[in-house]
């Protein structure tokens, strides 16, 4: 019987074929052809581990995180376009629908997705001047009570 894992790799380290193999795959992408099973015996992996290749925590993650890539890098175009587009038609109207949607599309994605290349909203956690939103336990039995005289 072979060895299937030659490296060594475990649950804290990883496999060294994982980033050959992911090259090879992203190579074949940039040429049209996505072909996971053969980037993994590129790679070195035996046949019944390319088979499965794609159902692996890392390609997944590695997968997910190349089309949310592709989907911020719309998102950006789209803005890009918003900011350049007319918003003054032929007859010296607003066009608004068409401007907003794209906006409103462009916005959400980069709002969830582009958090990690410096897209951010700020939230507050706190209250006025700083105070806990959420009363402190004796807060809360001192408001308890006070309803509970209004309503006797």
């Amino acid at each position: 019987m072979s060895q299937t894992n030659p490296n060594g790799a475990n649950q804290t380290t990883s496999d060294p074929r994982e980033q050959v193999m992911w090259d090879f795959y992203v190579k074949g992408l940039e040429n049209g052809i996505e072909n996971a099973y053969q980037a993994a015996i590129s790679a070195g992996y035996e046949d019944s581990t390319a088979v499965k290749i794609t159902v692996r925590s890392w390609f997944v993650e590695r997968k997910d995180k190349l089309r949310r890539k592709g989907m911020l890098s719309k998102a950006e175009k789209n803005l890009d376009k918003v900011l350049s587009f007319e918003m003054v038609d032929n007859e010296g109207k607003v066009n608004t629908p068409v401007a907003s949607l794209v906006t409103d599309v462009s916005k959400t994605i980069v709002k969830t997705l582009g958090k990690d290349e410096g897209y951010t909203e700020r939230s507050e956690h706190t209250g006025k001047g700083g105070k806990d939103l959420i009363p402190d336990k004796e807060s809360k039995e001192l408001t308890d009570k006070a309803l509970a005289d209004i309503l006797d």
